[in-house]
Parts: C-alpha cells; structure tokens; sequence
C-alpha cells in the first residue's frame, strides 16, 4: 500500500512544480510532510526488525549499536544514492550540452549537490531555489537533505528515549513559533531539519503502534501534534495567516499523514505493482525537473503538462530498471 502512497505523493509533488494548485494549497508541500511521516515510520521498521535479524553474534551494547547504526545508514546510502547520481549525471549531460541555465560549475556546488545533505540550507548558499541549473541541479532534492539529515539523528533518537524527548520538545516548539512568523516560517516550519525533525518521530510512534510496541509516550505524542496541527490550522485561519510560507500545508500534511499512514500499516493487503510504483515514485520525483527543463528548452509550451510527465516517467523508468540490474550486481 506504501508504494502507491509515494507514488501519488511524488505526483502531487510534480504537479505543484507545474505551478497546479487545489483549492490555492499547494500540494507539494503537503506531499512532502506526509513522505517525512512515512520515512520515520520506514526507519523504525528497519531499525528494529530488519536489521537487528542481520547481527546474529553477541556483542556489547556499544558494539550493538554501532554495528545497527552502521548498516542502516549503508542501506540508506544504497536506496537513496544510485538513483539519484543516475538522474544527477542525465542533468549535468543535458547542462553541459545546451548550456541551459547557465551553470555554475564551482567546487563547492559540486561537492553540494553530490552529497546532497547540504542542499536544504540554500538560504546561505543561493536564493535561487526551484528557478533554474545555475548550480543546483535536482531542485527537489533539498528534501533529500532534509531526510538524510534525520536519517543521521533517528538510531538515536529510536534506541534512547531520553535523547526522542529533548528532540521532540526542541523541534516541535521551533516549529510552532515559525508558524506564527516569530522566527522564520519557510526556513525553521519546512526546510530545516530543526522544526520538521519532529514530523519524522511522528512516523517511528506510527510503525511502533501498528506494530504494538508502542509506549504511552508513543500514543500520546500523536494525539499531541495532531491536535496541535488542529489548533494551528485554525488559528492562522483566523488570523487570516493562511497564505504564509506554507504555514497551512504542514500543518494539513501532520492532519492528513498521521491517520492515513496508521490506516494503511493496519492494511494486509498485497496490491500489485506496489513495490515497483514505489520505486518509480522516486524516479519521477527526481526527474521532473529536468523534464521541465527540456521542455523549456525545446521551446514546448510547458502547460503541455503532459509532455513532462511522459519525459519524467521514461527516465523514471530507465532508473529503475538501472538501480535493479546495481542491486543485483551489489
């Protein structure tokens, strides 16, 4: 059920890129809190029942944990980077061919957009987020950064409560105040890992409930930031705050992704194609922006939506079948 989650998430994320909106909210934004949500739910599930069944031998906790920590950010490496380097490289070819956006080939926005971790901080790199190549050449990936970020703190936050608490109360308060503008809303309530980190920990209490090894702590910290999501939602209506920095689509994306991630864990059912549309769904999420760009390029009319789509679905395609032919050679 997941796969076809992402896959609908990736589209909605596509479709806010292609300037469409519903009901003047944009989707994208919502797509991506709820992709935060199921990405701390995957992370739970990897770290406490999947990787634990690959470190058979006994060892110290120390030992343990650093065997556990060690694997989970190697399977990490491996789901995220191929593909990416792949669409990276497709980009940089494209680039270096018609010289589309000008790019600016310096060292360090090489080093940011190979390691990706640094991309969600462009607000000190470059202002110019999601315009053009001048240096950053997968404008969705600042996301990426994001969630590796939080791949980095989670073992942690997952194997020691206490270290979960403070990051919980830290993230979540940062969060609130950016919402009502006291610090700032775009930075601290979406891009930075500081405000969002909490939205992650959300999904790892997710997949401990549908796994039922939860705590109270667990239980109760959803029913927290779900009705905080309430509570601010209608406040910043009220306030007549609602157009501000994406303010209401985080807060739709917490009240929308809790319960819709819970349902379908409780859901047993096989679905064809699930797994491939899961795949695909980070294809496309990758890849759409260079379809924007060879549209613009070809000088096609880009509300021709779905010349992008088909493009960004062709090289979605491609990686997947490329990622499967590395997965099996690795």
């Amino acid at each position: 059920m997941f796969g076809y989650l992402r896959f609908i998430l990736a589209v909605f994320v596509m479709l806010s890129h292609l300037d469409i909106r519903f009901y003047g909210l944009n989707q994208g934004v919502i797509a991506v809190v709820i992709f935060y949500i199921l990405a701390g739910y995957v992370v739970s599930y990897l770290y406490t029942t999947i990787i634990p069944k690959q470190i058979k031998n006994k060892k110290s906790n120390y030992s343990l944990f650093t065997s556990h920590y060690l694997l989970f950010i190697k399977d990490r490496v491996r789901r995220i980077f191929p593909l990416y380097l792949f669409i990276l490289f497709l980009t940089v070819i494209f680039i270096l061919i018609t010289n589309f956006g000008k790019p600016q080939f310096t060292s360090l926005n090489i080093f940011t957009n190979l390691t990706i971790i640094p991309l969600n901080f462009y607000m000190l790199l470059d202002n110019e987020i999601l315009t053009n190549p001048k240096w950053w050449l997968i404008p969705p990936a600042w996301s990426l950064g994001t969630e590796l970020q939080a791949y980095l703190l989670l073992p942690f936050a997952i194997v020691f409560p206490k270290i979960k608490y403070i990051l919980i109360s830290i993230s979540l308060l940062i969060y609130i105040l950016a919402d009502f503008t006291l610090i700032h809303p775009d930075y601290f309530g979406y891009r930075l890992i500081v405000g969002v980190f909490f939205i992650f920990l959300s999904g790892t209490s997710l997949q401990k409930i549908s796994s039922k090894t939860q705590t109270e702590f667990d239980t109760l910290f959803l029913i927290i930031t779900w009705s905080i999501s309430i509570i601010l939602i209608t406040t910043i209506i009220y306030l007549g705050l609602e157009h501000h920095a994406y303010a209401r689509e985080t807060a739709i994306g917490l009240i929308v992704g809790i319960p819709l991630i819970y349902m379908l864990s409780l859901s047993k059912k096989k679905l064809p194609l699930n797994r491939f549309l899961g795949s695909l769904s980070y294809g496309i999420f990758l890849s759409h922006f260079l379809a924007i760009w060879i549209v613009k390029y070809l000088k096609i009319d880009t509300s021709n939506y779905l010349y992008i789509i088909s493009i960004s679905l062709v090289i979605g395609l491609i990686g997947v079948f490329l990622e499967k032919i590395y997965i099996k050679k690795v």
